[in-house]
């Protein structure tokens, strides 16, 4: 039988023996202490460091503009685009939109829909909630074809100060031929601005409208999302600052604005909040 080799401790004297537990014990202390040490200092600077700020708000922005891509809508009548909408609904193959009710004034049936994967659908036109006189339109398409995502409808209002995402399709007089020419297409024109709260109205203006932001909207954008940074449906764009013709607003309650809050209008863009979206929901 062959003699079994001791360990290298068994050959040591007791003074190596001594050395070696010391060393060992620095080692099972020391090396610990300057792991940690180092990821206290390397952790805290990787999350300050300003590149990495900027790329999570890079993300964050290409995913909110995704999002508005997915729900917005172009509105026609008689293959011309008179406005923009929001995915509201979906119940099974029918689908629910809304817009401003002055984008479906302006234009007379039959309407249509364009749904962000190009598809030009027929629509039907809803009547309004019974006592419900805001700017705002519900129609309806059904589609057997595609399974469009749908707006998520915030559970509050947005504050003063919060950011704002709109989107919509700016009226450039030529979206007929357009139209007709790329339905495979995904709908071309898709604006996308992002602003800042400056007003949220404690009683709306006539029409609905309470909250105001800091970035212009043009002409076809209304009836288009505006979204917060979850990515959820705060409101429905329909009135752009600087308007031609210096009309005083009123508010719901039929009180007339102040000259100071006139001014504030505007100046400002104006969305429908969700609370009064989500009446028109239910249709």
């Amino acid at each position: 039988m062959s003699k079994l080799t001791p360990p290298d401790s068994a050959k040591q004297t007791p003074t190596e023996r001594v050395a070696s537990a010391k060393w060992q014990y620095w080692i099972a202390r020391v090396v610990p202490m300057l792991f940690v040490t180092s990821l206290t200092i390397v952790i805290p600077r990787m999350l300050t460091q300003p590149w990495g700020k900027a790329e999570y708000a890079a993300i964050q922005e290409q995913k909110l503009q995704q999002r508005l891509r997915a729900i917005s809508v172009k509105v026609l009548a008689n293959s011309e685009t008179i406005g923009s909408g929001v995915l509201l609904k979906r119940q099974q193959q029918v689908y629910t939109v809304v817009t401003n009710a002055h984008v479906i004034q302006a234009a007379s049936s039959p309407f249509q829909i364009q749904t962000p994967d190009g598809q030009v659908y027929a629509a039907t036109l809803l009547p309004p909630p019974l006592g419900q006189n805001r700017d705002l339109s519900v129609l309806r398409f059904q589609s057997a074809k595609g399974n469009y995502p749908i707006a998520t409808l915030a559970s509050s209002s947005p504050k003063v100060g919060d950011r704002i995402w709109s989107a919509g399709f700016p009226l450039t007089g030529s979206e007929s031929a357009e139209v007709a020419s790329t339905k495979a297409k995904a709908p071309w024109g898709l604006e996308i601005v992002d602003g800042t709260i400056t007003q949220v109205l404690p009683i709306a203006i006539t029409g609905g409208y309470g909250i105001g932001f800091d970035r212009a909207i043009k002409k076809g954008m209304s009836g288009g999302p505006a979204i917060d940074r979850s990515g959820e449906l705060v409101g429905i764009n329909g009135l752009h600052s600087n308007p031609l013709w210096d009309i005083p607003e009123t508010l719901e309650n039929g009180s007339t604005v102040s000259e100071a809050l006139q001014e504030q209008i505007d100046n400002s863009s104006w969305a429908i909040p969700i609370e009064f979206v989500k009446d028109y929901a239910s249709l």
